[in-house]
C-alpha cells in the first residue's frame, strides 16, 4: 500500500522535527549503561536524577510526584535515553511493573507551547498519559496515548530554544555527570 502525504494544515500534529531520542526503561541504570558502553560502544553517558513534584506532573489525570534516574548517550543522530524509576508513580515505573524492561517511547521536539501542542493532539483524539511542566508552564513534555496507533508511546517535548535538551541533542561528546541535573 502506498501513501502520499501532502501539506497539512497548521492545526494538525506535526512531528517534522525528527526523532530526538528513544527511551528504554531499565531496572538497573548502571548495568544497562555498562552493557551499552562495553558491548556496543555507545557512550559516554550523561546521568541525571530528577525529582518531579506533584505540582509539576500529572499521571493519568492525577497529580503525581516521582523520581527518575536518566542516562543519555548519542548514537548517530539519535539520543539514547535510559530511565530507571526510583520512587513514586510515573509511566516508566508502571511500564517496568507491567512489561519489564524495554522500549518505552520515542521523543519528538515541538517549538509550540505545551498547551497548544496538547490541544492539537486532543483535537486528533489523542490524550496525554503523563504531562510534566517546567516552572514556566508554557514549557514541558507529555507522553501521549499512542501505543495502539504506532506501537509505542510518543513523547512531545515543548522546551524553549537552546534548553538543556537541545544542547544535549547537539552535543557530540558529553562528560559523564553523576547525579547532577
Amino acid at each position: 500500500m502506498s501513501v502520499t502525504i501532502g501539506l497539512f494544515p497548521w492545526d494538525r500534529i506535526m512531528l517534522t522535527s525528527g526523532i530526538t531520542h528513544v527511551c528504554i526503561v531499565v531496572r538497573d541504570l548502571d548495568k544497562a549503561m555498562g552493557n551499552y558502553v562495553e558491548k556496543f560502544g555507545v557512550g559516554p553517558f550523561t546521568v541525571r536524577e530528577i525529582h518531579t513534584p506533584a505540582t509539576h506532573a500529572v499521571v493519568r489525570g492525577e497529580p503525581s510526584a516521582y523520581t527518575l534516574k536518566f542516562a543519555y548517550a548519542r548514537s548517530g543522530g539519535i539520543t539514547l535515553e535510559l530511565v530507571q524509576p526510583i520512587a513514586g508513580n510515573s509511566l516508566q515505573a508502571e511500564f517496568l511493573v507491567q512489561r519489564g524492561e524495554g522500549l518505552h517511547h520515542v521523543g519528538f521536539a515541538s517549538s509550540e507551547a505545551l498547551d497548544d501542542e496538547l490541544r492539537r493532539w486532543s483535537e486528533s483524539g489523542i490524550k496525554p498519559l503523563q504531562v510534566n511542566r517546567r516552572d514556566d508552564a508554557r514549557y514541558g513534555w507529555a507522553y501521549m496515548d499512542t501505543a495502539d496507533l504506532v506501537g509505542c508511546i510518543l513523547e512531545v517535548i515543548c522546551d524553549p530554544p537552546l534548553g538543556w535538551w537541545t544542547n544535549l541533542s547537539l552535543a557530540n561528546d558529553l562528560p559523564q555527570l553523576q547525579g547532577k541535573g
